[in-house]
C-alpha cells in the first residue's frame, strides 16, 4: 500500500513534466508559425518527387514571398536554368522555349515547382496537427506538421523539421497519407539575411 501511495505521486510528477514539456514545444511551433507568415527567404533544396511508378530528384533555387515565389532549376544540367512563378493562382514556367511538365503527382495539384513555396507558406497558415522533438541526421529538431484544407475538401499535410535556430531541415508534404514530394534544405536565408546582411545562406545540414 505503501508503494502505491508513493507511486501515485510520482506518475502525477512525471505527466506533469511530460505535459509542460509539450507546452513549451507547442508554444515554439506557434511562435514558427507567426515568423512564417510574413516570410521572405531564399533557400536551396533537393526535391524528391514520388510518383506511382519512379522517384525523380531535381536541385531547386527558391526566392519565396507570400505574394510570389520564383523557383528555378539547378539540377540536372539538361534542365538547369527552367524557372517557374508562382502568384497563388497561376504558375508560369519559362525558359526559352524549353518547357518542363508541372502536371499532377498522386492526386495533388501540386507541381514540383510548387513543392517549396507550398511548404513555407503551410508553415505559417496550416492548421498545426502535432509537434514534437525528434533529431534528424543527429541534429535536434522540433517536428511539425501542418495541415491545408483545399477549396474542394481536399487535405494536404506539410510535416517539417525545424533546427534549434529555427531553421528548415527537411520537409515532407503527404496527400491522403502518401508521402508525394520530400525537401531536404541544403541552405535556408531570410530576408534582411542576404539583402543587405550576410553573404553566405546558413548551412541547415543533409548532405
Amino acid at each position: 500500500m505503501r508503494k502505491a501511495l508513493l507511486f501515485a505521486p510520482m506518475m502525477t510528477l512525471l505527466l506533469a513534466l511530460l505535459c509542460a514539456c509539450g507546452g513549451k514545444e507547442e508554444a515554439r511551433s506557434r511562435q514558427v508559425q507567426e515568423d512564417f507568415q510574413d516570410l521572405r527567404a531564399q533557400a536551396e533544396v533537393t526535391l524528391t518527387c514520388h510518383y506511382a511508378d519512379e522517384v525523380r530528384t531535381y536541385g531547386l533555387s527558391c526566392v519565396y514571398a507570400p505574394e510570389k515565389s520564383t523557383v528555378t532549376v539547378t539540377a540536372p544540367a539538361d534542365l538547369s536554368g527552367v524557372s517557374a512563378e508562382f502568384d497563388g493562382e497561376t504558375l508560369s514556367l519559362r525558359y526559352d522555349d524549353i518547357l518542363i511538365d508541372a502536371g499532377v503527382c498522386s492526386g495533388t495539384e501540386l507541381s514540383p515547382f510548387w513543392a517549396v513555396p507550398s511548404l513555407l507558406r503551410a508553415m505559417g497558415e496550416g492548421y498545426l496537427l502535432e509537434v514534437c522533438r525528434e533529431d534528424l541526421w543527429d541534429i535536434p529538431c522540433l517536428r511539425a506538421a501542418f495541415e491545408i484544407t483545399a477549396e474542394d475538401g481536399g487535405k494536404t499535410v506539410y510535416t517539417v523539421w525545424l533546427s534549434e535556430e529555427n531553421q528548415p531541415v527537411r520537409g515532407e508534404i503527404t496527400v491522403e497519407e502518401t508521402l508525394v514530394y520530400g525537401v531536404d534544405f541544403t541552405s535556408f536565408t531570410k530576408e534582411g539575411e542576404y539583402d543587405g546582411g550576410t553573404d553566405a545562406a546558413t548551412d541547415v545540414g543533409g548532405d
